[in-house]
């Protein structure tokens, strides 16, 4: 890839393709996200950058390069196709673009943004826990909204009504608590205020998958 090349990529915002096995995006726009997570200082609370096809299935990478006008340096992804993506105000800077190489010739994938915990978990979690993640989730919205959509546009902002506890397979939880609901393999927590010093154990038959904001529709 040679300078020109970089100079025109990096003036893209949004995801493009330059033939079906390069996936192609400017970093800026990463960038931008990763401030926020940088500047709140979460415990748990992060953003997932994942390459997904049409279907929201994902996209099998085989290799990846982050380029400049003058270094390029390799992608790091893991097997369900999430940029491991460094937070690098130099790359921002220079105006860095990011080039993955999908397994799939016919494939056309595009970037799912999730956030998501970052902590790992066992088959349970506390309800402290699930507390934090709640207040958390709602702050890093509220954050990647942007001061203009606090302040002017409150009242369009998504509320963030609890947590999604997913699992690989359906999911039930110990004993009864009416303020979670179990459905195939998901379970949506409700946490309470009370919840936020209480280390009561949540206990689910199975490993938790993942830990996400539940945003009611």
């Amino acid at each position: 890839m040679n300078k020109i090349q970089i100079i025109a990529l990096a003036l893209l915002f949004s995801v493009t393709q330059v033939h079906a096995k390069e996936f192609v995006v400017a970093y800026d726009g990463f960038y931008d996200r990763l401030k926020v997570i940088n500047k709140g200082q979460y415990s748990v609370a992060d953003i997932g950058f994942y390459l997904v096809d049409m279907e929201g299935k994902t996209c099998e990478l085989t290799s990846g390069k982050i380029y400049t006008q003058s270094k390029e340096l390799p992608l790091n992804f893991t097997k369900d196709a999430k940029l491991l993506l460094p937070f690098d105000e130099t790359l921002d800077k220079d105006k860095a673009v990011i080039v993955a190489q999908q397994k799939d010739n016919e494939k056309s994938c595009q970037l799912k943004l999730q956030i998501e915990s970052s902590a790992s978990y066992s088959n349970s979690l506390t309800r402290h826990q699930a507390y934090v993640a709640y207040s958390e989730f709602d702050d890093l919205i509220g954050g990647l909204s942007g001061f203009f959509m606090r302040t002017l546009f409150a009242f369009m902002m998504p509320d963030v009504n609890g947590i999604n506890v997913t699992f690989s397979s359906d999911a039930g939880v110990s004993g009864s608590n009416q303020h979670i609901q179990c459905k195939q393999n998901k379970c949506t927590i409700f946490p309470q205020e009370s919840w936020h010093q209480d280390q009561t154990p949540i206990r689910f038959n199975q490993k938790i998958d993942k830990v996400i904001p539940f945003i009611e529709k």
